[in-house]
């Protein structure tokens, strides 16, 4: 056997760089090979990913295979139900947020009356198809009258008939003016006129909802002889207003038209104005059983803002408020 004692000696003092004959010190021989069976990293004993070793052996488990581990999946044995899944209609938490179906649902109300508006009260929410009769708006005030519902234009006397809150009312109006009027209700830019001998009156009828409201009277003379103006107005639930005292009236009719603008409408200040003064009903001379439109045994008197009248043009307001 040859000695090694030269060979180590050249390795030691770094002056041997070539090959080493015989297999002893090769990269691919048995004994410092990396590669093998004693010293490779991916041998069975010493792999890191061998199944005595694995790196990844600390993974927690996926029982349904969604990608989800079990402890983080409210449904652990359906692949369906993870977090993040996308919801369905089928009564189920897919997505394990705690709510069902959501973002599916959309909300029914039960038409009863057929009028295209449903009960707010019958509400239900649901993604599965609706029940016969069921739509999708439910603002009726009244499910029982198909007249009534939102943006109804049908007027209900008494009802609310386009359910905005407020009642309807019909009411009828009865002005006559000695010798001339024009008449308002809350806008005296929108003037009606008379259009009638004084001894007959006019009549009217009109609407008007829930709240405040004001009725006013311009009326003239033009036969310098005297003048007034008288009203009856009355709801279809029997309540009556007519003309008396209360109505009021401007203690300067003279001046400009835009001392008084608003007058013929809620919210007037009127702490200037001053009580009509009320002249006598509906037979009183000069004017008989005049005006014939009234109706028959009418409390209505004839007021004006002086008693001997002044043959001037006058304002009269009254603000009646509708239930």
């Amino acid at each position: 056997m040859r000695s090694l004692l030269p060979l180590l000696l050249l390795f030691a003092s770094g002056c041997y760089t070539g090959p080493i004959e015989g297999g002893f010190g090769d990269d691919d021989d048995a004994v410092f090979d990396d590669d093998d069976a004693a010293d490779d990293d991916d041998d069975a004993a010493n792999d890191d990913d061998s199944a005595a070793s694995d790196d990844d052996d600390s993974i927690p488990p996926d029982s349904d295979g969604d990608g989800v581990p079990d402890d983080a999946d409210c449904a652990p044995n359906d692949a369906s139900v993870y977090p993040g899944a996308a919801e369905t209609c089928d009564g189920v938490d897919e997505d394990c947020d705690g709510d069902v179906d959501e973002g599916l649902a959309s909300v029914w109300f039960d038409d009863a009356d057929g009028d295209g508006w449903g009960d707010p009260a019958s509400m239900i929410d649901t993604c599965q198809e609706p029940p016969a009769g069921w739509i999708g708006q439910g603002q009726d005030c009244d499910d029982t009258d198909p007249l009534v519902h939102p943006g109804s234009t049908l007027l209900v006397d008494g009802a609310d008939s386009d359910c905005d809150g407020a009642l309807d009312w019909e009411l009828t109006i009865w002005i006559s003016g000695d010798d001339d009027f024009e008449w308002c209700v809350d806008d005296e830019t929108a003037m009606t006129p008379g259009g009638t001998n004084w001894q007959v009156g006019a009549v009217w009828t009109l609407w008007l909802e829930s709240g405040d409201h004001v009725v006013g009277i311009r009326g003239w003379d033009t036969g310098m002889v005297i003048t007034a103006a008288i009203a009856h107005i009355e709801m279809s639930n029997g309540t009556t207003w007519v003309s008396d005292q209360s109505w009021l009236y401007d203690p300067m009719p003279a001046a400009p038209a835009g001392s008084r603008v608003g007058w013929c409408q809620v919210g007037f200040d009127d702490s200037a104005w001053q009580n009509s003064n009320e002249i006598g009903p509906i037979g009183t001379s000069p004017w008989g059983n005049a005006p014939s439109t009234f109706p028959a045994g009418s409390p209505a008197l004839w007021i004006w803002d002086h008693f001997p009248v002044n043959l001037n043009t006058q304002y009269l307001r009254k603000q009646i408020t509708l239930p």
